[in-house]
């Protein structure tokens, strides 16, 4: 069966992880396997007060097309699943305290093993390939800019 892409978007309002999570359920999903990006407190030793995430103008498109590639890796390389999968991504702009969830990505499978490939796999090619960029503000008065990416 097909996998259904049902969101996946960039968006500068707050990612609800339980809206992701209840997007993708289904009376034939065994297994919900969802995953959160939380902005924390410290980043190589350095206390980290917020961060602000810039997305370049394809981004949103870059993400629906790396959404797309790795469906269509993931069927091809472990065949169909019996049941439908659903997939709900999405990355956040602008700025974030600590403790905001800023990658949110939730897949539904029949089984747990096939959403959890799914999900590990969706989340590791967006990182690398949607252009995001993050600046991080220090406790200590410093900031730098970061590629989300990777």
């Amino acid at each position: 069966m097909a996998t259904e892409i049902i969101h996946a978007s960039i968006s500068s309002d707050p990612l609800d992880e339980a809206v992701a999570r209840h997007a993708v359920d289904a009376p034939d999903a065994g297994a919900v396997v969802a995953f959160s990006g939380i902005v924390r407190d410290h980043d190589g030793g350095r206390g980290v007060l917020r961060l602000s995430y810039t997305a370049h103008p394809t981004a949103e498109a870059t993400l629906r097309g790396v959404v797309d590639a790795v469906v269509a890796e993931h069927l091809e390389r472990f065949g169909p699943s019996e049941r439908a999968m659903r997939v709900w991504i999405a990355h956040r702009i602008g700025d974030l305290g600590v403790g905001d969830v800023a990658f949110a990505c939730a897949v539904s499978s029949a089984h747990r093993g096939e959403a959890f490939r799914l999900c590990s796999d969706l989340v590791d090619r967006v990182k690398a390939e949607v252009p995001i960029w993050k600046e991080q503000f220090f406790d200590d008065g410093g900031k730098e800019w970061v590629a989300a990416l990777g």
